[in-house]
C-alpha cells in the first residue's frame, strides 16, 4: 500500500490528494459556521510553449517563482497546492465569490505582471483563472465548477477569469391562452 505524498516535490505546496482532504475539511467547517469558501483555480498560459522553448530546469524555477510569489500574498488559513505541472489550485476560506474574484485579479496582476528568472532570460508569464463558490455544496462538485470556469478562461484567451454560475432554478409562470 503506498501513500500518496502530502507535498509537491518540486514546489512544496499541497498536491491535490492533500488539497481534497483539506478541502471536505473546509466545507464542514464553512457549513457548521455558516461562512462564505471559495475555490480559485488557476492555469499558467501557454506553458507548453515554455516546455519546448525552455529547459527542463526554467520551466521548473518558473513554476516555484510563481508557486512562490502566490504564497506570499495569500493568509496564514488559506489552502494552496500544486494540482498538475502548471496548475494550482487556492482554497479561500471565509471568502464571498465577489472576493474571490477581487483576490484573482489581484493575483493576476501582482504574481505576474513581473517578469521572472529563467537562467539568463527574464519572462513575463500569465494565467487563467476559475472561481467557484461552495455554498454548502458538495466539495467534488464545486472542484468541478471550479475547473470548468478555468476551461472558460482558458477559451477566452490569456488572463481571463472566469467564475461558475450556476443556472437559476426559477419556475416558469403559466402560459397564458389568448381567447
Amino acid at each position: 500500500m503506498s501513500i500518496e505524498p502530502q507535498l509537491d516535490s518540486l514546489t512544496g505546496l499541497m498536491t491535490r490528494p492533500a488539497l481534497l482532504d483539506t478541502l471536505f475539511r473546509e466545507t464542514d467547517r464553512a457549513q457548521r459556521s455558516r461562512q462564505p469558501l471559495s475555490l480559485i483555480q488557476l492555469a499558467v498560459d501557454d506553458f507548453e510553449h515554455w516546455k519546448s522553448r525552455l529547459t527542463r530546469t526554467q520551466c521548473d524555477a518558473l513554476i516555484q517563482a510563481v508557486a512562490e510569489r502566490i504564497s506570499r500574498m495569500l493568509r496564514s488559513y488559506d489552502a494552496f497546492g500544486r494540482v498538475s505541472e502548471h496548475e494550482f489550485l487556492l482554497i479561500v476560506p471565509g471568502c464571498s465569490v465577489q472576493n474571490a474574484n477581487l483576490l484573482a485579479e489581484r493575483l493576476r496582476v501582482e504574481v505576474f505582471a513581473a517578469p521572472i528568472a529563467a537562467g539568463d532570460d527574464l519572462l513575463r508569464l500569465s494565467a487563467c483563472f476559475g472561481i467557484a463558490s461552495s455554498e454548502g455544496r458538495s466539495p467534488v462538485v464545486v472542484l468541478q465548477e471550479a475547473e470548468s470556469a478555468l476551461q472558460g478562461a482558458q477559451k477566452a484567451g490569456p488572463e481571463s477569469i472566469r467564475t461558475f454560475v450556476r443556472a437559476s432554478h426559477t419556475e416558469n409562470e403559466p402560459a397564458e391562452f389568448l381567447s
